[in-house]
């Protein structure tokens, strides 16, 4: 397992870094729980997503340390198999910085979203994050669609996306605002900056269209009530 992860790291080291995080925080959160970490009280000490705290005491950290929090085994072993074999895809065609920018981008921004409408909601998971990735790597698909392993990739993204999507509408505690979220924060992230290196850019036009519409989430982020009335 050592030898896997040092391997993957010299290949994608955001990947493995964040994989390697997230498990740790876990672990952390195993200890002090004393195994019980799908405890709402639990996840709001350790930094979860819940509205009245983030209005009450503008603790706008809380915006992303969900990204790194999970209730229950189940819930962190899909998201890191997911971030394990999804990563390296994502990593190599936005380049390391740009991928962490995405997967940070798109996780925080569906939590935004969260907020915005479950202001409520106990949440926690990397959902919001990945789905940002999957956000980015559809539309680099649609970009180079000339390319039939892209397309075809590109395609099977989509594919689960919406089998997620569709699944999490029959489920119940899921956030579907924040999947949703991430996948449009994925995709703005994407046109705003691109893939790797200078390939894919958009016109300047779209970029700042995007760059417009983060400045009004962040507005929208800082005025909401956070379900407190």
């Amino acid at each position: 397992m050592l030898l896997t992860l040092k391997q993957q790291f010299k290949n994608t080291p955001v990947t493995v870094s964040i994989f390697v995080l997230t498990v740790l925080v876990f672990v952390v959160e195993f200890i002090i729980g004393r195994g019980q970490t799908d405890n709402g009280s639990l996840l709001v000490a350790f930094g979860a997503k819940w509205g009245p705290y983030i209005k009450m005491y503008d603790q706008y950290w809380r915006l992303v340390m969900p990204l790194f929090l999970h209730a229950g085994f189940m819930h962190i072993l899909t998201n890191m198999l997911t971030l394990w074999f999804i990563g390296p895809i994502a990593e190599e065609t936005f380049g390391s910085r740009k991928f962490l920018g995405l997967y940070l981008f798109g996780g925080i921004v569906g939590n935004i979203m969260s907020y915005l409408f479950a202001p409520l909601t106990v949440s926690v998971g990397a959902s919001s994050a990945l789905f940002g990735m999957f956000g980015g790597l559809i539309l680099y698909a649609v970009q180079f669609k000339h390319d039939p392993r892209i397309r075809s990739q590109g395609t099977m993204m989509g594919l689960f996306v919406a089998l997620n999507l569709m699944s999490g509408f029959f489920s119940t505690g899921i956030d579907m605002w924040g999947h949703i979220g991430g996948l449009i924060g994925g995709m703005m992230f994407a046109v705003m900056f691109g893939f790797y290196g200078r390939s894919g850019k958009y016109p300047m036009a779209w970029r700042l269209t995007m760059a417009a519409v983060t400045v009004l989430i962040i507005v929208l982020t800082l005025t909401a009530t956070g379900g407190v009335s």
